[in-house]
């Protein structure tokens, strides 16, 4: 009579030694990191979805913002010495000197620029996928205290021809000018202007948009411009004043101050933020006032606040699989405990699907989470696998309490994790103690191994 093919799969298995089967459990863990890279090729795929909605959004709304100025530009005119060599009639070689008069750009930066922005979160959505974005009302102010003199100083007395200041122009910079919602109401000296596109110094300030000043900018200046603008991720400002002050506040809870200058003041709570900024004209290398055309980079330094999110979801749920081995030796930890105490021997085949259904709650939580957030999407994706593995265990072992017990432990792996995701600033602390833990147990059961059987 032929032997049945399964028992004789069985009896291999049940012949194999403890050591050698431990051995075979462990590499059925490490075969399970194949599942789990799957997951995590997934979840960057997602990611990457998301990060090409962001793009497009901003694209629409538009993206970070630097404000830079703003700066008064006044052309002046200089005489050039010019050194020509000539040949005369007599066939002699002379060096001509002439005079031409050259038109150039004097770019003067402020001597005080106060910012004062209050920044509106908002969220964007596009599918399944929200974006955080932000309105900033902002009120620029400030004085230039004498043009004419900081004109004056970048020629000499004897080559100054003359300054045209009816063509003088105060340009204020704006990284994209798409999210300008207003710019009105500005006033120069109290009289209002009316702001039209472009810089006029491109070279220096790309984009952003000018006034006329005329005549009445030679003796100084006083200027305050109210903006509302739109952005997403952060919004930077150069600190282009011989002293420059800042102030951002708002109700977002999570700001990340970047930039090459951090505030000196800030207070951040759960109703939101504020940071002041104080920034000397010596933290930087330009001048005050400088010809355009001149090797001067205004943004060399800068200095701002991003509107963070802690912990993303995608980044929440990569760091989660970073631990699924973890979860996977645990777990079959576990289980080999259990075969000790109780002699019930699992398959190879059973240890496998426990181990493949620890690898699909990653999958379940990446698929809930988009939708109803990680939180939810945590409790519902973990307690569907806990009560899977637990079903399961039952019906294999035959033992309520036994598959109780692994349901428990199952729960306490996930509550645990849930905690060191959550607890950012010692997620690696967490997960190092939770290793050691595990080796520390593995070491207490495996002890003994190798101890001959006493005899009878």
């Amino acid at each position: 009579m032929a032997a049945d093919p399964g028992s004789t799969g069985l009896a291999l298995i049940s012949s194999v030694s403890r050591p050698l089967r431990w051995i075979a459990v462990a590499i059925l863990a490490l075969v399970l990191l194949i599942p789990l890279k799957m997951v995590e090729s997934v979840v960057r795929e997602r990611h990457r979805t998301y990060q090409a909605v962001i793009a497009d959004i901003a694209g629409s709304w538009s993206g970070d913002q630097v404000l830079a100025g703003p700066i008064l530009v006044v052309p002046f005119n200089e005489r050039i010495e010019r050194r020509e060599e000539v040949v005369t009639p007599e066939g002699e070689k002379r060096i001509v000197q002439r005079w031409e008069s050259c038109s150039r750009r004097a770019v003067v930066l402020p001597d005080l620029l106060n910012l004062s922005g209050t920044l509106v979160p908002e969220t964007r959505q596009r599918g399944i996928y929200r974006v955080q974005v932000y309105t900033a009302q902002v009120v620029v102010s400030g004085a230039f205290r004498d043009p004419r003199a900081a004109v004056e100083a970048l020629s000499s007395a004897e080559r100054l021809e003359d300054i045209d200041w009816s063509k003088a122009v105060v340009g204020f910079g704006v990284s994209d000018p798409r999210g300008i919602v207003e710019a009105d109401g500005g006033e120069l000296d109290g009289r209002a202007v009316r702001p039209r596109p472009g810089t006029t110094v491109s070279e220096i300030v790309p984009h952003g948009f000018h006034a006329a000043v005329g005549e009445t900018a030679s003796d100084g200046l006083e200027f305050r411009l109210p903006l509302v603008i739109r952005g997403s991720g952060s919004i930077r400002f150069l600190p282009l004043g011989e002293t420059t002050r800042a102030a951002f506040r708002s109700a977002w809870p999570h700001p990340s101050f970047i930039g090459d200058v951090l505030p000196v003041e800030r207070t951040v709570d759960d109703s939101g933020f504020s940071a002041e900024w104080t920034i000397p004209l010596l933290n930087r290398s330009y001048p005050q006032a400088f010809a355009a055309g001149s090797a001067v980079a205004i943004d060399e330094i800068e200095a701002g606040v991003r509107l963070f999110e802690p912990v993303a979801l995608y980044d929440l749920v990569t760091r989660a699989v970073k631990y699924g081995l973890l979860f996977v030796a645990l777990t079959f930890l576990t289980l080999g405990l259990i075969e000790l105490v109780t002699g019930v021997r699992l398959s190879l085949v059973q240890f496998l699907l426990i181990g493949v259904a620890l690898a699909v709650f990653f999958l379940i939580l990446i698929a809930l989470a988009e939708h109803i957030g990680f939180a939810t999407a945590y409790v519902l994706a973990s307690s569907t696998v806990v009560t899977l593995n637990t079903l399961y265990c039952a019906a294999i072992l035959r033992r309520r309490a036994t598959a109780a017990l692994v349901g428990g432990v199952l729960a306490a792996i996930y509550g645990v994790l849930y905690t060191i995701l959550k607890a950012e600033d010692f997620a690696l602390l967490g997960g190092t103690a939770l290793l050691l833990v595990a080796l520390a147990v593995t070491m207490v059961l495996t002890r003994r191994i190798h101890e001959p059987r006493a005899k009878v």
